[in-house]
């Protein structure tokens, strides 16, 4: 009987030890193995995940060129809008915001006290990223169409043609000063000239330029 209760101890004690051995070793291991198993796959999955590209950090682009013949600036992102400018084939232009549409060219504005904000609107399907190829033939006939009401015109188109040119692209004048006069005027001034005349950058006296069409001078 005594051999009997010792064998049975015997098998406590080592039970109790196998329990302890796996509460207080084994288990906690295991535990921390599982933990830094979760940490490496996690780690995995983020090096998985494509890096974003280049081209998704990129602005996006705000800056294009009109490719309409003439295009009109309005105070509202609408084609009844009234009209403030016009911009014309080959102009740059940096747009501040893009919305159903159309593209703001300028701040807003409010012009009076409680009054609705107001901004420059160009309609974007008149617009290209790249600067549009105008042709000789197409220069010629934008030109025509700035100084088509001028005195003389059949007399003296070529040189009214490359003298308005000129006048354009060195900035002494844009095509709205054409289009305001409908051309060059005949000068009262010079009577016993074939000169002309047009305003560029206002209509003041300062502002007039004078052609002899029979020179090709250009004078103030």
């Amino acid at each position: 009987m005594k051999k009997l209760l010792m064998v049975v101890f015997l098998l406590l004690g080592v039970a109790g030890a196998g329990a302890g051995y796996y509460l207080f070793y084994y288990k906690p291991q295991q535990e921390l193995a599982n933990q830094a198993a979760a940490v490496d796959d996690q780690a995995d999955k983020s090096e998985e995940v494509e890096p974003q590209s280049i081209a998704d950090l990129k602005p996006e682009n705000m800056e294009f060129y009109v490719d309409a013949e003439k295009l009109g600036i309005r105070e509202a992102a609408n084609l009844e809008a009234f009209v403030q400018r016009y911009l014309y084939k080959g102009e740059k232009v940096r747009l501040l915001e893009k919305k159903n549409g159309w593209g703001r060219v300028s701040a807003y504005f409010v012009y009076e006290q409680g009054g609705p904000e107001i901004a420059e609107w160009i309609p974007l399907d008149g617009l290209v990223e790249q600067a549009p190829v105008i042709t000789a033939e197409e220069r010629k006939k934008t030109i025509q169409g700035y100084i088509a009401a001028s005195d003389d015109l059949v007399q003296f188109e070529e040189m009214f043609l490359k003298t308005t040119d000129k006048l354009i692209n060195d900035g002494s004048c844009s095509p709205v000063d054409f289009e305001e006069l409908g051309g060059w005027v005949k000068s009262t001034k010079y009577a016993d000239r074939d000169v002309y005349f047009i305003y560029c950058g206002g209509l003041k006296l300062a502002d007039k330029i004078y052609l002899d069409v029979r020179t090709g001078e250009v004078f103030y």
